[in-house]
C-alpha cells in the first residue's frame, strides 16, 4: 500500500452500493414495459443514463473527483429526461440524496 492511499468513507460505500444495487433492478424493471406509455425511446435513454451512472459510481468507489462529476451530471439529465417525457414524479428529489453525498465527500477524493 502507498502512503497516498484515500480511505473511503462509509456513506460513501453504503451510498454506492445501494446505488449499484437499485440500477440493476432499474434496468431489469425497465424491460418490464412500465416505461413504455413515455415514449419508445424514454428507456433506451433511461436505461443509458444507468448504465453512466455505474461508470460514475465506479469512479467515486476509486475516490476519483471524475466519478461524482458523472454521477451530478447523469443526474441533471435525469431530471430534464423526466421532465421532457412527462415521467417525472416528486419521487425523483430523493437522487438528490445520493448526489449530496457525493459532493460533500468530493473534497476527500484525488
Amino acid at each position: 500500500m502507498s502512503d497516498n492511499t484515500i480511505n473511503r468513507p462509509i456513506a460513501v460505500t453504503i451510498v454506492s452500493v445501494v446505488m449499484l444495487v437499485l440500477g440493476v433492478w432499474n434496468v431489469i424493471y425497465s424491460f418490464t414495459g412500465v416505461y413504455a406509455p413515455f415514449g419508445l425511446l424514454y428507456t433506451a435513454f433511461h436505461t443509458l443514463l444507468t448504465v453512466v451512472m455505474f461508470a460514475g459510481i465506479s469512479g467515486i468507489w476509486s475516490m476519483e473527483r471524475w466519478g461524482v462529476i458523472v454521477f451530478s451530471i447523469v443526474m441533471a439529465l435525469k431530471f430534464a429526461l423526466d421532465v421532457y417525457s412527462g415521467a417525472f414524479s416528486y419521487f425523483i428529489f430523493l437522487l438528490l440524496i445520493p448526489t449530496v453525498i457525493y459532493l460533500g465527500n468530493a473534497k476527500k477524493m484525488k
